[in-house]
């Protein structure tokens, strides 16, 4: 396949008529025996039923599960009277009879996530927990609504509301994820009594009608929803190999995931959307679709398994001291509220890679196995322009995750290179500022996109374009450094150096090179909480109990501190009120700012103090200078014509 040819394509596409269906299944397979003597004797009614009764041996209904949460129950309760809650809003009751298109939100995620069939795993659960038949009721009624509702010949249709997606129903990523949960409940959900051979053969129908949609109208761009849509053809293929075009389906959908997945992420491993959720969702479904091909005897290429290989290893690489993710871009990430290792949100992820690749460093960790853990803490991904700075494996650990990348293949990066975030000693200290929303709010939206809510440089308040490349990277006990450049406005390129000292503090160059005439500004978040800020001295300090952050210029810099409005949004619709401000150069580009970043523990900031040295030409390929930090002196510089760098 050639992904440019397929966007855009135009087709007729026409629902299978239940007529059709055993036309569409192989019965000449194994097992399938007693489907062909009940086609001979009884026709289409007899064969569905002896198919219902085929799909029940092969998937043994699994014991009751134990002490499942009344919670479970109760939101499966609701969904069976169509009460149907999403995200961060209260529930919305759509009455006896569904409106598939009601947006009673104001978000367009509320609605794909019901197109998405979010709601049909939670009934599945719910059978399965008290084999109550009223969840498979459910879920057979509200199946072949939507299916009569969204006939395959009605794939161009827009949602009234989100008008600009033709086709929403149906769209790839609809479709695929709509397919996965259809197959994630449908070995618990064929047990019921309300699981008829009547329902059997709507519900293939219509699944036959997804993999017709997915075969001949592929999303065909290089895009997390590419690799979604796939894992949905091949969930379908996989769950019902009855079709007789079910191992044709799979070696298609790994030919189009392989091509997709190679193309949408760097050599070293990264999805080039620089977000994390969809690293690991497009990582999480190849990895699935390698596991079908497994299943059905299908070879995987080297290729395939080194591009899994090299995304599990950048998890293994930035995953915080809590085993969170940085939220660059559309990213969030849960707060940790348990000292159990095994509930962080990167656990199972990391031993599932080591049971995967059989490699125990993943596995190591997930659960702090020192013995198991190499030597180097720090890594560089110079393609994708991301980067970890730690001191250690601990939970109280310091690290500091940066982020100056080329273009993404959508919007869901942000104009923000050079930003980092900052954790240590147990607690976030200088946060993302985190996306909040994707449909509900605008304006909120376009807040948190901008460059001057980052951890980075603007010129004039102005968002900075996306032209990240990474200059030099260095790694050796006692001090890890980088530089990264950003073509951030026409004549200015912010070049960013970092250099972290005895991996105790970091030290922070930031070049403004070129001869923009405009306001240069150098901003700065804390995380919410107390703060004091100092304009005097051109520092600030966080004044949590335990664990702080010193942000010092110092009163000689040739700057004005300036407070400015900010929020963390660590989950979706939900945003907190923060600290923020600004070093505002006093002179024009080319500019220099010398910056130190302390983590502390306790409540007393250190002592310190740096300079630039005499001369200083800004844009220089080599530095060297002086900073005092903990009651020691230490010489710390670059060269980026030569890769060096060093402190001593």
């Amino acid at each position: 396949m050639n992904l440019s040819d397929q966007s855009g394509r135009e087709t007729d596409l026409v629902s299978l008529k239940p007529q059709e269906l055993l036309e569409k299944l192989d019965l000449e397979s194994p097992g399938l025996e007693g489907v062909r003597r009940a086609m001979a004797r009884s026709g289409q009614t007899g064969a569905l039923a002896a198919l219902l009764a085929h799909y029940r041996r092969r998937h043994p209904l699994p014991a009751a599960a134990a002490g499942v949460p009344a919670r479970a129950c109760e939101v499966a309760d609701k969904i069976a009277r169509h009460v149907i809650q999403w995200g961060p809003y209260e529930e919305a009751d759509y009455g006896p009879q569904m409106d598939w298109e009601w947006d009673p939100r104001g978000d367009i995620e509320w609605v794909a996530a019901v197109y998405r069939f979010f709601w049909a795993p939670p009934l599945a659960d719910a059978y399965r927990a008290t084999r109550d038949e009223k969840y498979a009721r459910a879920f057979v009624a509200l199946t072949t609504d939507w299916l009569r509702k969204h006939p395959l010949e009605e794939w161009r249709r827009t949602h009234p509301v989100y008008t600009h997606w033709r086709g929403f129903a149906w769209l790839d990523i609809q479709t695929g994820i709509r397919a996965t949960n259809l197959c994630r409940a449908f070995p618990l959900l064929v047990h019921a009594e309300a699981f008829t051979p009547e329902f059997l053969g709507i519900l293939m129908d219509g699944l036959y009608d997804h993999q017709v949609k997915t075969e001949r109208l592929p999303m065909g761009r290089v895009h997390n929803k590419a690799v979604f849509e796939q894992r949905g053809f091949t969930n379908i293929a996989h769950t019902f190999p009855e079709f007789r075009d079910s191992r044709r389906w799979l070696q298609l959908g790994l030919e189009r995931t392989e091509e997709n997945l190679l193309a949408q992420t760097t050599s070293d491993g990264v999805q080039r959307e620089w977000s994390f959720g969809y690293h690991q969702g497009v990582l999480s479904d190849a990895v699935e679709i390698m596991e079908r091909m497994r299943a059905a005897g299908i070879e995987v290429s080297p290729a395939y398994r080194e591009r899994v290989r090299r995304m599990h290893d950048y998890i293994f690489a930035v995953a915080t001291p809590d085993l969170g993710a940085p939220m660059f871009g559309d990213g969030s990430r849960p707060l940790r509220e348990t000292d159990d290792r095994s509930r962080w949100p990167l656990y199972n992820s990391l031993v599932g890679a080591t049971a995967l690749l059989g490699d125990p460093k993943y596995a190591a960790r997930a659960t702090l196995d020192r013995s198991a853990l190499p030597e180097q803490r720090s890594y560089a991904f110079p393609e994708a322009g991301m980067c970890a700075l730690r001191s250690g494996w601990d939970l109280d650990a310091i690290h500091l995750a940066l982020h100056c990348s080329p273009p993404g293949i959508s919007t869901h990066d942000q104009p923000d290179n050079g930003t980092f975030e900052l954790y240590a000693y147990g607690r976030w200290l200088m946060p993302d500022s985190g996306f909040y929303t994707y449909g509900h709010d605008p304006e909120g939206r376009a807040w948190h996109r901008r460059t001057c809510v980052h951890q980075t440089l603007t010129l004039d308040g102005a968002d900075a374009a996306i032209a990240g490349r990474h200059l030099l990277w260095h790694s050796a006990p006692g001090l890890d450094a980088v530089v990264v450049e950003n073509a951030s406005y026409p004549g200015l390129t912010h070049r960013r150096s970092v250099w972290f000292v005895d991996r105790r503090f970091f030290v922070l160059l930031d070049e403004a090179i070129g001869d923009a005439a405009d306001a240069l500004d150098l901003h700065f978040q804390l995380a919410p909480g107390e703060v004091r800020l100092d304009p005097a001295r051109h520092c600030a300090a966080t004044l949590f109990e335990d664990a702080n952050v010193l942000v010092w210029a110092g009163p000689a810099a040739p700057v004005t501190m300036e407070e400015e409005e900010g929020w963390f949004a660590r989950a979706y619709g939900k945003r907190t009120p923060r600290r923020a401000f600004r070093f505002q150069h006093q002179g024009q580009a080319p500019a220099a700012f010398l910056t130190l970043l302390v983590p502390y523990r306790g409540t007393e900031a250190p002592e310190v103090s740096a300079a630039l040295p005499e001369g200083f030409a800004v844009g220089s390929d080599r530095v060297e200078l002086s900073v005092s930090v903990f009651g020691r002196t230490w010489e710390v510089g670059r060269d980026v014509g030569t890769g060096e760098a060093w402190g001593r």
